[in-house]
């Protein structure tokens, strides 16, 4: 318990001493270094008798010495702190993000789906999920090359990603397969959302002129009261996925959960 203490507090100080940037770390370890130079110095000169005149001078150097010496220490200690929540953040970001795509990854999403079946659960807030996957993308790759292949999944990605709100989730979860988290969403607003998808996919591969025409096809379920885990959520869209493509893909299909 102590230990959690001690590091909840290290974590405020350390957010408190980034947010004061360079100038306002710098003068407030130079305060703290004079305040407790003076401080020590004095408790000395008044433990150890002395001339009256030495203790004076004593105190003018237990100002000048750290008052010179602590900004350059402070703005050091300052740049090690920020370098370390830079690494920190970038961190963070190459552990949630595909790097093909730059979008979330399956582990990031996985996460926040969970999170939202929780709060589903618990106070029967709705969220849904759309599954798509690009159509005859074997074929693009053997036609066009991986590299070309990579472009298209990239584009597309961020197309999508683009489309959505802030709040949600749009993840790659693994191949030319992507999922999206919507948050607050019933299953009539997810449909909505999965055609403004399949149309921004479909308007991305009409407006470019070096990217091969690709669509989408996509499954769209969300959460009902007796769905027992996530897992019955992201099967339901992965088989209104597969329906899709059965139906001639470039599609959207749904089908909310039975209660």
């Amino acid at each position: 318990m102590t230990q959690n203490f001690l590091g909840r507090a290290y974590a405020r100080y350390y957010a408190w001493l980034l947010r004061m940037g360079m100038l306002g770390a710098v003068a407030f370890g130079t305060a703290v270094a004079i305040t407790g130079s003076v401080l020590t110095t004095a408790v000395v000169m008044l433990l150890i008798p002395g001339p009256n005149d030495f203790f004076w001078y004593g105190m003018i150097v237990a100002v000048i010495s750290p008052a010179l010496t602590a900004p350059g220490l402070s703005s050091t200690a300052f740049k090690m702190a920020y370098q370390l929540k830079a690494t920190q953040t970038a961190l963070k970001l190459a552990a949630e993000t595909d790097a093909l795509t730059g979008v979330a990854n399956r582990r990031s999403f996985m996460i926040q789906a969970e999170q939202a079946f929780a709060e589903a659960k618990a106070a029967g807030t709705p969220f849904s999920v759309v599954m798509l996957d690009l159509d005859h993308f074997k074929a693009i790759n053997d036609t066009h090359g991986h590299a070309i292949g990579d472009d298209v999944l990239h584009d597309v990605a961020q197309a999508c990603k683009a489309a959505l709100r802030n709040s949600d989730c749009f993840a790659r979860f693994g191949g030319e397969e992507f999922v999206a988290l919507l948050h607050h969403t019933d299953a009539a607003g997810a449909t909505k959302v999965a055609e403004v998808l399949r149309k921004t996919v479909a308007a991305l591969a009409l407006d470019s002129h070096t990217l091969p025409a690709v669509t989408v096809s996509l499954g769209v379920a969300s959460f009902a009261g007796g769905s027992e885990g996530l897992h019955d959520v992201l099967n339901e869209a992965d088989r209104q996925l597969y329906a899709a493509k059965a139906a001639g893909r470039n599609r959207v299909m749904a089908m909310r959960l039975a209660s």
